[in-house]
Parts: structure tokens; sequence; C-alpha cells
């Protein structure tokens, strides 16, 4: 896929992470690997994920460095560079801020798996150490997971959001949808336990 189209595929996935209500006002970002380059797409700083256009996505070298394009990075550039530094199977990345999977993130607990899609295809989430938005000492957190477990498809982080990867900013996309349902059906499954009552057999 060529610059182009892979910029407007950047901007459709942005509209559909804003669009499902995986974040919020201008939070969140998503970039892809350009094919035979050694740079990503990432969307510049300050602008919506449910407004980004072509235009908005720049191209940031491996080492940080604008590129072509207007405007600056998102602040979260570092631990993207920092994903696909670590695991070359990894094409693309989608950062948002979902509220169920927020919620583990904060308490700092790995994702609970209540079902066997989620087992399958997530088979463990875990949560990178909270640090300040934009700072190195998140994008080491957050790459620092990657490296720990190398096979993982997206990681909480704490008090902030979710970072799902895949080999295609289409997969990486159904990844955080996957792991935002997934925390929406732990936490139903734990009120329920909490609020009915044990059912008593006869043996």
């Amino acid at each position: 896929m060529n610059e182009m189209l892979l910029k407007k595929e950047l901007a459709y996935i942005s509209h559909k992470v804003y669009e499902r209500g995986l974040t919020q006002a201008t939070g969140g970002n998503v970039s892809v690997r350009l094919p035979n380059r050694d740079a990503i797409l990432i969307k510049r700083s300050g602008v919506s994920l449910g407004e980004v256009t072509a235009e908005d996505a720049l191209i940031v070298s491996m080492d940080g460095e604008v590129i072509e394009g207007s405007g600056t990075p998102s602040k979260e550039f570092r631990f993207h560079l920092g994903i696909y530094r670590t695991r070359p199977d990894v094409n693309a990345v989608v950062h948002c801020h979902p509220n169920y999977a927020i919620g583990y993130a904060c308490l700092g607990k790995e994702l609970p798996l209540p079902t066997v899609t989620a087992r399958k295809i997530l088979e463990h989430v875990p949560v990178a150490a909270s640090a300040p938005s934009g700072s190195l000492d998140l994008a080491q957190n957050v790459t620092r997971v990657f490296e720990t477990y190398p096979v993982i498809k997206a990681c909480l982080m704490a008090e902030h959001g979710v970072c799902a990867v895949g080999d295609s900013l289409e997969k990486a996309y159904n990844i955080a949808t996957l792991v935002e349902d997934t925390a929406k059906q732990s936490f139903i499954v734990q009120q329920l336990k909490a609020t009915m009552p044990q059912v008593v057999t006869n043996s």
C-alpha cells in the first residue's frame, strides 16, 4: 500500500476509534509503519481522532524526526517507536482511552479474560506502569511491557488507557475494541457475581 493510501486508512481508523467511543476530546493516537522505509505515519498533535484527515498524518523517522508534514507529532510518539523497534511483527499501533478498560488500568490490574474468545485472541493483557503523558518514562514503561511479553497484542496503561497492536491498522483497531468489550464483560460478570444469590443444587 502506498503512503497516500496509508494516510487515508489512518484517518479512517482514527474516525472508527472515535465514533466507537474508545477515546475522548483530542486523546489517543494511531500510527502505522511505512513499508520499505525506516519511518512511520502518526497523527499530529492536537487534532481529535474524530477529525483526522490524511493531511494530519506526519511521517516520522525511527529516530523521532519529522520527515514530512506540518505540525508536531502526537506527544506519545516515543512509545509507538519503542514498540516498532521491539516488535518487527507489529505494523500498526492504536492507543486510546476506553472507559471500562481504563477502570482496570486505574486499579493496576491485568485485564481479566472471562470468555473463550478473549482467552484465545488476547491471551494476556498486562499493565504498563503509570507515568505522565508524553514522557520518556511512559515510553519506556510501555516499551518494556512489549519487550517482556513479546507476543502480546495489547497492554493496559496504568491510569491512562490501552495500547493495541497488529500487523495492520484494521487488526490493531479490532484488538482495541476487543480489549474494551472484554473489560465491559468482565465488569458485568463481577457485578453479577456480587449481586446474584448463589444457586444451590441438590447432589
